[in-house]
């Protein structure tokens, strides 16, 4: 027979809940972290389009994602004609 759940067990759901409470308040601020820094980039690489006396642009030195982030490529209108090549 199996004894009935102590105290222990309780804590330990506590415990539980406490970290996944932390975790899904983590997970919020890096999602409003990537919100900022696509915002951020947005407007420095519209900048830069804008300022025709620049032939270059320098980023800071980025992580994979900041990286995959500013490397997505802006929507294109529906009118524009879209060329796949090396298929």
């Amino acid at each position: 027979m199996e004894k009935p759940p102590s105290l222990g067990d309780q804590e330990t759901r506590r415990k539980a809940r406490e970290q996944a409470a932390r975790l899904k308040k983590l997970q919020e601020q890096e999602k409003q972290q990537k919100v900022e820094f696509r915002k951020r980039m947005e407007k420095e690489v519209s900048d830069f389009i804008q300022d025709s006396g620049q032939i270059k642009k320098k980023f800071q030195p980025m992580n994979k994602i900041e990286r995959s982030i500013l490397l997505i490529p802006p929507p294109r209108p529906r009118n524009e004609m879209k060329h796949l090549y090396g298929l």
